[in-house]
């Protein structure tokens, strides 16, 4: 079987997980429960992925087999985990446990995309602003000052060359726009390039705290997941490393891999690592103590993720509020610079 190419929104992996563990405990055949799913499904993509799943089991191939074909589509880690669910023999089990994990990593996503909307949609609308004021409001002031004889102040006529500047040489602007904008996606696709930018996620200041508990939480949860599963820490880690969607991240898990194979005590090989929050090495500390390694690493996770929301409602609430006083001084001190010396004139014609 060739490995399938069709990649598949999250959101349609929770909902097929969630189906074929639904499918796998009723006393419907798995060759039935997937063809089921195929007519449900309105996804062109799923519905090419189950016609060739379908095809492999009534040639004779296993469930996890078959799947093994479509990392593409559901990840190596749902894959994997089919895989670890059939041969431990709770697939419907291990099939609900990753669609939860799955289904609180939405969440999580939904809430930050939510969280930077209102701010970007706000700066675009502020750059928009800014430029209609300089390229059609200011050298219409001009040209009344102008006809009116009036002397422009210093402020003013620094604002005027600088609209006249933008408006000159706009298309060039424009241009070099368009080539940076390119030239960073072409600098994205490359390795170096991601790993570069995947790294700078770690260290603006902003927003590097709530990268790092986002990374932690995906982490925790997911090998909390392998590890109720019967998995060892550093196959768990191996496992979940192509999941993390950052370079930087994955070559981190190399070296944890690395350490745990040589002895190196778990919390220690953790906090060297100097990528998650303190919460989550505290608790891997606790966790080698008491032993529920699996309980600690899911309260890890919820305690983070509440952290996580905070730190975004106090980022959406300090950034508004700046953007708006932005533009507000950025278009009244345009205004007054232009209407002053209208006012003065009229003041001297009176």
């Amino acid at each position: 079987m060739t490995k399938s190419k069709h990649k598949l929104p999250k959101e349609e992996v929770i909902i097929f997980t969630r189906q074929l563990a639904l499918v796998i405990d009723s006393d419907v055949s798995l060759y039935e429960g997937l063809e089921m799913i195929k007519n449900k499904s309105d996804h062109p993509n799923l519905i090419l992925v189950l016609e060739d799943m379908l095809s492999g089991i009534k040639s004779g191939r296993s469930l996890g087999d078959v799947i093994q074909d479509h990392e593409v589509s559901f990840s190596s880690f749902i894959t994997n985990m089919v895989d670890i669910g059939e041969k431990s023999g709770d697939l419907t089990g291990t099939l609900n446990q990753v669609a939860d994990a799955y289904e609180k990593e939405l969440e999580a996503a939904v809430k930050v995309k939510s969280a930077v909307t209102y701010p970007i949609i706000l700066s675009v609308l502020m750059f928009a602003v800014i430029l209609l004021l300089v390229l059609q409001v200011l050298p219409m002031f001009n040209e009344i000052l102008t006809s009116l004889g009036g002397e422009m102040p210093t402020l003013t006529k620094g604002i005027m060359s600088v609209s006249f500047f933008i408006g000159d040489y706009i298309l060039i602007f424009f241009a070099l726009l368009v080539i940076a904008i390119v030239f960073f996606f072409y600098y994205k696709s490359t390795l170096a390039g991601r790993y570069f930018l995947d790294r700078l996620k770690f260290k603006l200041p902003v927003i590097k705290d709530i990268y790092a508990s986002l990374t932690a939480v995906r982490f925790a949860r997911n090998l909390a997941v392998l590890i109720r599963s019967g998995i060892s820490i550093s196959i768990g880690i191996k496992m979940i490393k192509p999941i993390m969607n950052n370079l930087y991240v994955e070559s981190k898990m190399d070296t944890a891999i690395s350490d745990l194979n040589t002895g190196k005590p778990l919390d220690k090989v953790i906090e060297d690592l100097k990528l998650f929050p303190w919460v989550l090495i505290k608790l891997f500390s606790v966790a080698q103590t008491t032993g529920h390694m699996d309980a600690m690493l899911d309260k890890a996770a919820m305690v983070m993720e509440k952290e996580t929301d905070a730190r975004l409602d106090r980022l959406t609430t300090v950034i508004e509020p700046i953007l708006i006083i932005i533009l507000s001084l950025v278009v009244g001190i345009m205004l007054i610079s232009v209407i002053l010396p209208i006012v003065s004139i009229m003041d001297s014609i009176g």
